[in-house]
């Protein structure tokens, strides 16, 4: 059913119901003008043996004289005279009246006649039915029928392979556009459809495609363009901020009843300029101009600075953040940008974070994988249900839970970064957790 919905399919199918159709009516109306014809030969076959019969028929005499018919034949002799009763001369066995009346299934009959004398010199008319076996006639019609229904499937089956050859032919340019199409929208760029030169709707749908391309890909560099330079904008008074309330925190003379919310006020413009610093990041991603600058990195102490930066945040929040390393490594160092890798584990804890249920502990890993030998550091928080499909958490500005706050992008972000180092973020449940692990060379 699936090959039928496809534009080869129907196409094939057109072309099948059409030349069925034709070749169907034409062989109907072939058969009928073939199978009048046999009958007519028929006819005259038996009508010319017939009237060879009734010219060998004597009446004059005062014994008739009968011919009698061959093997296969049947026949009935009548004698008429006026004002007499008809009188039969012969008639085969089982060959009366009624079979010679009329013509059956198994029977062609004819009849004829001519005028005559008898023995006394009176004005008769002789009549003669003849009938035979109706079998050849019908052997010759199903032979001709057969051979009917024989054209008929076999221009089906042509109609079949010419639908498939020219569906193959008319719809290679789409195929190209299909296949080129799909290679844009998995890494989206400059590449274009190719524009056949046919002259025809194949050439003005790719062309009407590349101008939508076209439009698409300036909307998206004007929205890049947009948030990277707002971003880059927010940064400066965001630390200016950010310094004032520093500095307005370590002054003596300030009451002990505002430090609490002004330790706040700075753990909100913490969050902000994070999120600050993800907008650049995704503007620089979808350009593809975000340089790695790949240096010797001690993951283990990378991931104990960042569990350091937003502790702080976990026991506001009451939720027990647990580090676990294994000592059985001797060295964590790893090729890598270390300040991508900090936004990684950042936006891993913080994601953490927002979705552990209060009091529920979070869990750091960082290890080796003896399968493969990579370094990792995986994250995991209890969930409340199944989250389903997990390739959702790592497209951009996906929620799980829209009620959680933040712009879905940490995990898209985190995933990107991390296949620039080499290989995606592995997600997985089990005991209802979720675990979420970076993966390092």
């Amino acid at each position: 059913m699936k090959a039928l919905r496809g534009l080869r399919g129907q196409l094939a199918l057109a072309f099948a119901v059409v030349f069925g159709l034709v070749v169907g009516l034409a062989g109907f109306y072939q058969y009928r003008q073939v199978g009048r014809v046999l009958h007519q030969g028929n006819e005259l076959r038996l009508r010319a043996r017939a009237e060879a019969l009734l010219g060998r028929v004597e009446v004059s005499g005062a014994v008739p004289v009968v011919p009698l018919p061959v093997r296969g034949e049947q026949m009935r002799v009548v004698v008429e005279a006026t004002g007499q009763p008809a009188r039969e001369l012969f008639h085969s066995p089982g060959f009366g009246m009624l079979a010679a009346e009329k013509e059956t299934d198994t029977l062609s009959v004819v009849e004829v006649q001519q005028a005559a004398t008898d023995y006394a010199g009176r004005s008769v008319q002789v009549r003669l039915w003849l009938a035979h076996s109706a079998a050849p006639l019908l052997a010759d019609l199903g032979r001709v029928r057969l051979g009917l229904w024989g054209a008929l499937a076999g221009s089906l089956a042509l109609a079949a392979a010419l639908a498939a050859g020219l569906g193959w032919l008319v719809l290679r340019p789409l195929r190209r556009i299909s296949r080129q199409a799909r290679r844009i929208g998995a890494a989206p760029g400059p590449e274009r459809l190719p524009v056949p030169a046919t002259g025809d709707e194949v050439q003005e749908l790719a062309q009407a495609l590349n101008k939508m391309l076209d439009r698409l890909q300036a909307g998206a560099e004007l929205q890049d363009n947009f948030l990277a330079a707002a971003a880059h904008e927010l940064r400066t008074p965001l630390a200016v901020l950010q310094t004032g309330l520093a500095v307005t925190r370590q002054s003596p003379e300030l009451p002990a009843n505002l430090r609490p919310a002004l330790a706040a006020q700075s753990q909100e413009l913490q969050r902000l300029g994070r999120l600050v610093e993800d907008f650049l990041l995704v503007s620089r991603l979808r350009s593809d101009a975000l340089p790695l600058t790949r240096r010797p990195v001690p993951l283990d102490e990378l991931v104990l600075a960042a569990a350091d930066q937003l502790g702080p945040r976990f026991r506001a929040a009451g939720r027990p953040l647990d580090l676990s390393i294994d000592e059985a490594v001797p060295d964590y160092t790893v090729p890598g940008d270390a300040d991508k890798l900090t936004t990684v584990i950042i936006n891993l804890l913080d994601n953490a974070l927002r979705h552990a249920p209060p009091g529920a502990a979070v869990h750091v890993a960082v290890g080796r994988e003896a399968a493969t030998g990579l370094f990792y550091a995986e994250v995991s928080n209890p969930i409340h249900t199944s989250l389903g499909d997990l390739s959702r958490l790592t497209t951009a500005r996906y929620q799980a839970d829209v009620l959680s706050g933040g712009a879905g992008l940490g995990l898209w972000l985190s995933n990107r970064i991390a296949e620039l180092h080499g290989a995606p973020l592995a997600l997985r449940e089990a005991d209802g957790r979720l675990y979420v692990r970076l993966r390092l060379q």
